[in-house]
């Protein structure tokens, strides 16, 4: 019996020591995300890099990241989490070991647990996008964060001083890019501003040719009837010549041929005419697939000699894609015009709310 103790005395006194180092072992949490600088969601400039922390270290062929804009059913799931095959992600950056990378240059600090995201463009200002970390990340020690973690955030706009003369209401805008690539873009625009802030936020929708027209002689199904500057058979895609053109265009919303994109941005009055600035937008097509990025427009908005009011400025952006190829950057001019509210037509999609209005583009 006394052998037998001197046996299991040193069993059990080892079984401990092992348990106790055991439970003494300090916990590592696996990697989560955050945003540096995010603040009540709500980044300030939309040019800067973002900073991913991830608390612990990283393994980088683990690590697959998106930035989208944030469109979600009414269940909350984004456009590749629902039943609908109809609805896509619109993914303005991506880190992605496999489709490859795009809209930003990814700068990756395995070791300290961080990504640094260069920006090619501007994001957009005004509507809510999401930072999307997948599942399955790693660190070196093997934790792991299993579940896809979705980081909701926006930037706002901040102006100076009130523009109680601007004239909101909607607008047949032209927006004449000369490069990267000559061509006409149509937009119907619901712009409002808050006279008090000078805050500006818009709807900025795709305007296409009515197909409903007739003309004194029937069309073929390939064309469509303009009324003006004189009834006539045209392409679908003609110009319009002018902004008083505006009669024979219809917004189209719904893609994959239409789309809708949200503008904000600042107005000031002065002496005889109101200025805008708009902070950078994104502009999204999905068929064909082009993709606008860092849209900026400033325009002066003044009645004309007919009482409409009516705007003359240029554009820019940052870059401009055909699918995800760079074409280069953006430069253009613009006019608008002010559609008198009685002659308005039906379903021009109106913007959100304002909000932001105390900060500037």
């Amino acid at each position: 019996m006394k052998a037998l103790k001197h046996v299991v005395a040193p069993m059990f006194a080892t079984a401990i020591m092992i348990a106790t180092a055991a439970s003494c072992e300090r916990y590592e949490a696996p990697p989560r995300p955050t945003i540096q600088g995010l603040v009540s969601g709500v980044l300030d400039n939309p040019r800067a890099p973002i900073v991913i922390d991830f608390g612990t270290s990283i393994d980088p062929n683990t690590l697959f990241v998106k930035i989208a804009l944030l469109d979600q059913d009414v269940e909350g799931n984004l456009a590749d989490e629902d039943d609908d095959p109809e609805t896509e992600l619109r993914v303005l950056v991506r880190r992605d070991l496999n489709e490859g990378d795009l809209g930003a240059q990814a700068d990756i600090d395995a070791a300290g647990g961080r990504l640094t995201l260069v920006l090619d463009s501007a994001l957009p200002v005004g509507p809510k996008l999401v930072l999307i970390v997948e599942g399955n990340l790693r660190s070196p020690t093997g934790t792991v964060s299993r579940h896809r973690v979705k980081i909701p955030f926006s930037y706002v706009v901040k102006c100076a001083e009130g523009a109680s003369s601007f004239a909101s209401g909607t607008y047949f805008v032209l927006l004449d890019v000369e490069q990267p690539l000559g061509t006409q873009i149509q937009l119907l625009a619901y712009i409002d501003v808050d006279p008090k802030t000078g805050g500006l936020v818009g709807q900025f929708t795709n305007a296409d040719r009515n197909p409903e027209q007739k003309c004194p002689t029937a069309c073929p199904s390939t064309d469509v009837c303009r009324l003006l500057p004189a009834p006539e058979c045209v392409a679908p895609s003609t110009r319009a010549g002018t902004v008083d053109e505006w009669p024979d265009f219809v917004p189209n919303a719904p893609p994959p041929t239409g789309y809708s994109f949200v503008v904000q941005g600042c107005a000031v009055d002065d002496e005889t005419a109101s200025g805008i600035l708009t902070a950078p937008a994104t502009m999204v097509v999905q068929s064909p697939a082009v993709t606008v990025e860092g849209l900026t427009m400033t325009a002066s908005f003044a009645p004309g000699a007919d009482g409409l009011v009516r705007a003359t400025g240029s554009l820019t952006a940052d870059v401009v894609r055909l699918g995800t190829n760079p074409l280069g950057a953006g430069k253009g001019s613009i006019s608008a015009v002010r559609l008198p509210d009685d002659r308005v037509p039906p379903n021009v999609p109106r913007p959100p709310e304002r909000r932001g209005a105390d900060a500037g583009p």
